[in-house]
């Protein structure tokens, strides 16, 4: 089978490239524009999904929202946050180490890598106490 991962990423030529990189790599890719059309294709979407890749800087709702929002509804749910701007105080203050972060730019091989990872690693969601809202 399958996994299923939700890219959700508001500019559509970086949403494209990932879900391709992703589709290459035998994984089935289900695609949101931002946080409210993710939280949406969640809710609709009849399978599981296992990850949700989400860009942190997003018009509307900001990915580390959309995967405060996420995690509450579904424990389970693993999220990896990407993000091109590494100094935002959302990464600083949820920290690497404690959430699954790929910097931008990343190469197909970084993308693959990166989502098998946390794909395989024991998940125990997002840091409890941390906000979001950064």
């Amino acid at each position: 089978m399958k996994e299923t991962i939700l890219v959700v990423e508001d500019g559509d030529a970086v949403r494209n490239l990932v879900c391709l990189m992703l589709v290459q790599n035998g994984y089935r890719v289900l695609e949101a524009r931002d946080g409210h059309h993710a939280l949406r294709v969640c809710r609709t979407y009849s399978g599981p999904i296992e990850l949700v890749l989400t860009d942190l800087v997003m018009p509307n709702m900001q990915g580390a929202d959309l995967a405060e929002h996420l995690h509450r509804a579904h424990p389970d749910l693993r999220i990896l946050l990407m993000s091109g701007y590494t100094d935002l105080p959302v990464v600083q203050r949820f920290g690497r180490d404690s959430v699954a972060f790929l910097p931008k730019p990343f190469t197909s091989v970084e993308l693959v890598a990166k989502v098998r990872q946390v794909l395989d690693s024991p998940w125990d969601g997002l840091p409890a106490g941390r906000s979001a809202d950064g």
